[in-house]
C-alpha cells in the first residue's frame, strides 16, 4: 500500500466517523447541545480505530494474494530448467483452441541418452538447461516453452503465422547447435513443427502432427527442424 492510499482510507474513515457521530446527535442527542462535541469526536475516534482494521485486513490481502501469486508460479515452474512444467502446459492449451492461429514446435534433445550414459547425469541436467535458456533467449516474450518431460521440450507460438514459426524454430536449432557446452561435446535437438488451423484444427491433433514431424527429423539424420505437412513432411533445414 502506497502513503496516498493509506491517507485517503483514514481521511474517510474519520469524515465517516465524524458524520455519524453528528448523525446520531441529531437524532438522540439533540436536546443537548454540550454533547455535541462529545458525539462528533466519539465518531471521529470510532473511524480512526475502523481505518487501522481496514488497513491491516487489506495489507494481509495483499501479502496472502502475493503469496498465493508465487505459490501458482512456482507450482507451474520445472526447477531445473526453469520452463514451464507439465502441468502448466496441461492448463494452458486449455485456451488454445480459442485461438485462431499458433504453432506447436516439439523439440528434443539428441543422443540424450547417450549423453548421460557418457558424462553423467550431472553433465546431462546442464545439456537440459543450456537447451532450456537457448530456446528462451530465441523466441518472442508473448511465446511459451515447457519441458514436457525428460529431454522433450515444447515450444507454443501464439498468434504466430507458419513463416514467422518457421524463422523461430530454425533459429531455436541453430542456436542450440551453436551454444557452448564445453567441455562436453555439442549439443543438437530434433524438431517438429506443426500450425493451426492448417495442419490441425484442435491442440492434440496438432501435437501429434507435430510429433509426426518430430520423428521424421530424426529420420533425416537429428540436428534440424521439420515442417508437418498432411500428404508429407517436407525438411526445412539442411544440417550444417
Amino acid at each position: 500500500m502506497n502513503k496516498k492510499f493509506t491517507a485517503i482510507v483514514i481521511l474517510s474513515m474519520i469524515l465517516l466517523g465524524a458524520v455519524c457521530g453528528y448523525t446520531f446527535y441529531l437524532i438522540f442527542m439533540s436536546t443537548s447541545e454540550s454533547l455535541l462535541i462529545h458525539c462528533v469526536s466519539t465518531g471521529i475516534i470510532y473511524g480512526l480505530i475502523n481505518s487501522l482494521f481496514t488497513l491491516f485486513f487489506i495489507h494481509r490481502y495483499s501479502i496472502l494474494k502475493v503469496d498465493k501469486q508465487k505459490l501458482e508460479q512456482e507450482i507451474r515452474i520445472d526447477k531445473l530448467t526453469e520452463l514451464y512444467n507439465r502441468y502448466a502446459f496441461e492448463e494452458d492449451i486449455k485456451s488454445l483452441n480459442n485461438s485462431s492461429t499458433y504453432t506447436v514446435i516439439y523439440l528434443d534433445i539428441d543422443d540424450f541418452s547417450k549423453f548421460n550414459n557418457t558424462y553423467g547425469h550431472e553433465a546431462g541436467d546442464n545439456v537440459l538447461k543450456n537447451v532450456a535458456k537457448t530456446i528462451k533467449g530465441s523466441i518472442r516474450n508473448i511465446d511459451k516453452a515447457y519441458r514436457y518431460g525428460g529431454e522433450e521440450l515444447i515450444v507454443i507460438l501464439d498468434e504466430c503465422s507458419k513463416e514467422l514459426a518457421l524463422k523461430i524454430g530454425n533459429r531455436i536449432v541453430e542456436n542450440i547447435r551453436d551454444c557452448d557446452n564445453t567441455p562436453y561435446s555439442g549439443i543438437t535437438v530434433s524438431a517438429g513443427l506443426a500450425s493451426a488451423p492448417d495442419d490441425a484444427e484442435s491442440i492434440v491433433n496438432l501435437l501429434r502432427a507435430s510429433d509426426i514431424a518430430l520423428y521424421r527429423a530424426k529420420e533425416f539424420g537429428k540436428d534440424r527442424l521439420v515442417c508437418y505437412q498432411k500428404k508429407k513432411e517436407q525438411n526445412f533445414t539442411d544440417k550444417l
